[in-house]
């Protein structure tokens, strides 16, 4: 018998909802365990992603890996990636934010794959994830359920920065989903530190 995330990926597996299927080299759906504790939701692919298939690969995925290991991976807890498009949005050589009407068309996936993941928490991976899955944005992405969530820079914004200033986003991305964490009662406060 086949999983709901199997068939999940089955069913979106050759999606042409927006134009975006066009450019796609392939389909970039999540990495990690699925049903996790922590899901990590992004903008979309970038160059990297669209070659492996993987979110957060390459170099934005190098630094996102390291906050989650100093973040979420020393309590034990599972995690897993995606985005809020599966395809790479892209104009000629140069990857650019998703039109709204990719992001519109990507959402009954995106609410799919939240309800099989059933994260206890969510991580908004840059501004475009944290305004499009705010409670407070009027075209917002809602869920089945309400999940507490947090907002990180995009490790993609990290990497541009002067080498000084990467090592303090990373830490302060870090400390954000470990103050999420506690708040929303997933790690005690006696665990900070392990």
């Amino acid at each position: 018998m086949k999983s709901r995330y199997t068939l999940h990926l089955e069913r979106w597996a050759d999606c042409t909802a927006c134009e975006l299927c066009e450019d796609r080299r392939r389909m970039v759906f999540a990495r990690g365990t699925v049903p996790c504790d922590v899901l990590f939701i992004g903008e979309a692919p970038g160059k990297s992603e669209d070659v492996a298939g993987l979110p957060f690969w390459g170099p934005s995925g190098e630094k996102l890996d390291w906050i989650v290991r100093r973040s979420v991976a020393p309590f034990g807890l599972t995690w897993a990636m995606t985005n809020m498009v599966c395809c790479i949005p892209r104009k000629g050589a140069k990857t650019e934010k998703p039109p709204p009407e990719a992001i519109d068309a990507c959402t009954p996936r995106l609410q799919e794959f939240v309800a099989i993941a059933e994260p206890r928490l969510i991580v908004c991976v840059g501004a475009t994830a944290r305004d499009m899955l705010s409670p407070d944005y009027l075209h917002t992405v809602r869920f089945e359920r309400q999940i507490p969530q947090c907002h990180i820079t995009h490790p993609g914004y990290i990497i541009k920065q002067p080498v000084a200033q990467q090592g303090l986003l990373l830490q302060q991305a870090t400390v954000a989903i470990i103050n999420a964490l506690e708040d929303y009662s997933l790690i005690g406060p006696a665990e900070e530190g392990t």
